[in-house]
C-alpha cells in the first residue's frame, strides 16, 4: 500500500537518507551512495522497497532501503525500467 500523505513519505526518505549518512550503503550493490547527487543521477539516492508496492509490498519503515537510482532501476518491476512514484530523491 502506498504512502498516504506525501509527508509521510518524505519522512520515511528522510529517515533513510539519515542511515545513509550514518554510512549505511546501497542495499542492492552495497556501495556508499553520495546524498549529494541530485536525482535524477545515476548515483542519487532512491528508496527501495524489499518487496515492491506493486507486488504487495508495504511502506512500513522497516520495508524500506536506501539504493543507488541506478540500481533500483535495474531491480524495477516495470517493464520500461522506471522507479515508482514511492521512490526518489530527498525534496
Amino acid at each position: 500500500m502506498p504512502f498516504a500523505t506525501k509527508a509521510i513519505r518524505d519522512k520515511a526518505r528522510k529517515r533513510i537518507a539519515q542511515r545513509v549518512q550514518a554510512g549505511e550503503p546501497c542495499a542492492l550493490c552495497g556501495r556508499p551512495i553520495d546524498l549529494s547527487l541530485r536525482y535524477p543521477h545515476r548515483d542519487s539516492f532512491t528508496v527501495d522497497h524489499r518487496i515492491a508496492t506493486s507486488m504487495g509490498g508495504n511502506d512500513d519503515y522497516d520495508s524500506l532501503r536506501p539504493a543507488h537510482n541506478r540500481c533500483n532501476r535495474l531491480r524495477s518491476n516495470h517493464p520500461d525500467g522506471t522507479v515508482g512514484r514511492n521512490s526518489g530523491a530527498l525534496g
